[in-house]
């Protein structure tokens, strides 16, 4: 089932990408119709302006038309078509979702496990070292487990190779 979802999940990313090129495309169209950014970029208008030091030890004063090539690359990724197209992923995202239930109940069918549980056995290892006898939380029910002095003698020396190995 992973395989068809990643299959399902890579074709559904078309759309989304197509619009996602789309956006940036709008953005490299109208990059030079920033007004802040070519406000920026005048060293007689705004952009001549005197801007504070970055930092409080040994920082220069700098002029706001230094940061034109940033504010204008910011623009292609940062346009009024991002808007929409956070809108659209939104709803992409909801219809994916309803489009995989779907496309898994085919799949189910198709494969003829549409009741087909995924039980696991329990390891006879496992039974074995298993002494304690607990109550599930969650389910109520008693299940077997191996005692915190067993698991953690064997997390610690797990814990103590790793650091040998790392050091």
């Amino acid at each position: 089932m992973y395989f068809a979802w990643i299959g399902f999940y890579t074709l559904m990313l078309i759309p989304a990408s197509i619009v996602g090129v789309g956006c940036f495309i709008y953005g490299a169209a109208t990059f030079s119709s920033n007004i802040p950014a070519n406000d920026i970029c005048e060293k007689d208008g705004i952009g001549g302006e005197v801007m504070c030091p970055q930092c409080d030890v040994k920082c220069p004063y700098w002029y706001l038309y230094e940061s034109c090539l940033y504010s204008k690359n910011t623009y292609l990724f940062d346009n009024p078509a991002t808007v929409f197209f956070a809108i659209f992923m939104a709803a992409w995202a909801s219809i994916f979702l309803e489009l995989w239930q779907r496309q898994q109940s085919v799949l189910a069918w198709d494969w003829d496990v549409q009741n087909f549980e995924d039980e696991e056995s329990v390891r006879p290892a496992y039974e074995v070292s298993a002494t304690e006898v607990r109550i599930d939380p969650v389910t109520g029910e008693k299940v077997a487990r191996v005692p915190y002095w067993k698991s953690g003698v064997s997390k610690m020396s797990s814990f103590i190779s790793l650091l040998f190995i790392v050091i």
